[in-house]
C-alpha cells in the first residue's frame, strides 16, 4: 500500500521569508523542514512520501528507534516501512537537497513511527486506548468557547454543551450533540502540555464497537489558530447512515472506540505541524481542543488523500456525540 503524503498551500512557514519582488519564494521558504503525517501507529507495508509545502526536493532516511541520523540518506522522497509479524519501532528522516539550503537553519523532519501489521482495532491493541477511569487522568474539559451544530440534529439536543464537560460516563445520551459537520471548543481549568506518551483523550458514546461517527481533532493556545491531527482511513466502501464499519481501519480520528473508552491524542504528532513550526500554537500551552464532525460520504479526505467514510447522514443526534475530553498532562 503505497500512502502519499498532502502538500499544502502554507501562510507564515517557521523557514519563510516574505517572497521576492518577482513572486519567486526566497531561500528561507525553499529550505522549509519537510514533513509527513505523524501517528500513534501505522501498518506495516506503507510506503510515506516525505515533502514540503512548494516541493521542493527532499531525500530521505531511517534507523534505528534511537538514531539521531539516518544509516544513509536515499535519493527520492519516499520510504516504505518492512512488513513484519510484531510491532517494531524505526526512525525515519528527511531534508531539502537543494544546494541553496545547505547553510539555511531550518531542520531535518525526524521522527519514530510505531509500525504494527494492522491498526489496533478494539481497546488494548497497542495504541494506549484511555478506560474513563484511568489513573493517567488528571483533569477534564471545564468549559467552552464554540459549539456549532451540523444538520440532523433535532431541536432537544441543540442545547449547549453541558453534557460534554467534566468526567466521560457510560450514559450514551449525556453527550453534546454535533450534527453532521457540526464542531466544539472546549476549555479547560489549566493548560494541557506535551508529555511522555499521550496527552489528552476523547470519548464519544458508540454503543456499538462499529458504529463509529468520526471527528478531528486539534488543538490551540489562543482558539484562533489550531493544529489539527493527522488522520488514517483505509476503508474502501461507502456507509449508509446505520451502518457500522472497522475500527482497524481507522487512526487519528476520535470515536474510534466504544463508549467508556477514549481515543488517546499524543500532542508531540504536532510538532512538524506549520502552526506549531511559526509559534502560533505552543505545545506546551494548549487551552483549546476542537472537536469537528467528518463527513463521511467520500468527500472529505485522510491526511493520506484517502477519502473517509462513517455512518451518513445520520439523524435527531446526527454526527459525532462528545461525551468528555480528559486531560493526561497539564502545564506546570
Amino acid at each position: 500500500m503505497k500512502i502519499y503524503v498532502l502538500t499544502l498551500t502554507l501562510l507564515g512557514l517557521a523557514a519563510c521569508d516574505t517572497a521576492a519582488p518577482t513572486g519567486e519564494p526566497t531561500f528561507g521558504a525553499l529550505c522549509e523542514t519537510p514533513r509527513a503525517p505523524l501517528l500513534t501507529i501505522v501498518p506495516a507495508g506503507t510506503t510515506l512520501v516525505v515533502g514540503t509545502s512548494l516541493g521542493a526536493e527532499v531525500v530521505v532516511g531511517r534507523g534505528p528507534a534511537d538514531a539521531l541520523a539516518p544509516d544513509a540518506w536515499e535519493d527520492g522522497d519516499t520510504i516504505t516501512l518492512p512488513a513484519a509479524d510484531a510491532p517494531y519501532d524505526v526512525a525515519l528522516f528527511g531534508r531539502v537537497v537543494d544546494p541553496r539550503c545547505a547553510d539555511v537553519a531550518t531542520g531535518t523532519f525526524a521522527a519514530v513511527y510505531r509500525v504494527a501489521p494492522a491498526l489496533p482495532a478494539a481497546p488494548g491493541d497497542d495504541d494506549g486506548a484511555v478506560a474513563l477511569d484511568d489513573p493517567r487522568i488528571v483533569g477534564w474539559a471545564s468549559g467552552w468557547s464554540r459549539y456549532t451544530f451540523g444538520d440532523g440534529v433535532d431541536r432537544r439536543w441543540q442545547v449547549p454543551p453541558e453534557a460534554a464537560l467534566g468526567p466521560a460516563g457510560e450514559d450514551a445520551l449525556a453527550t453534546a450533540v454535533l450534527g453532521n459537520g457540526g464542531e466544539v471548543v472546549l476549555t479547560f481549568d489549566r493548560p494541557l502540555a506535551d508529555g511522555d506518551g499521550p496527552d489528552l483523550a476523547v470519548f464519544e458514546n458508540a454503543i456499538d464497537p462499529g458504529f463509529l461517527e468520526l471527528a478531528r481533532v486539534a488543538v490551540s493556545t489562543d482558539g484562533v489558530a489550531f493544529a489539527e491531527f493527522d488522520t488514517l482511513y483505509l476503508g474502501t466502501t461507502p456507509l449508509g447512515a446505520f451502518d457500522t464499519h472497522d475500527p482497524g481501519l481507522i487512526e487519528g480520528f476520535a470515536s474510534k472506540y466504544p463508549v467508556g473508552w477514549g481515543t488517546p491524542f499524543d500532542l508531540a504528532l504536532l510538532r512538524y505541524h506549520p502552526a506549531v513550526q511559526v509559534g502560533a500554537v505552543d505545545l506546551a500551552d494548549v487551552r483549546f481542543v476542537r472537536v469537528r464532525d467528518v463527513i463521511g460520504d467520500g468527500s472529505e479526505r485522510d491526511s493520506f488523500g484517502h477519502p473517509v467514510y462513517d455512518p451518513t447522514r445520520t439523524v435527531l443526534t446526527g454526527g459525532f456525540d462528545l461525551d468528555a475530553i480528559a486531560v493526561l498532562h497539564e502545564a506546570p
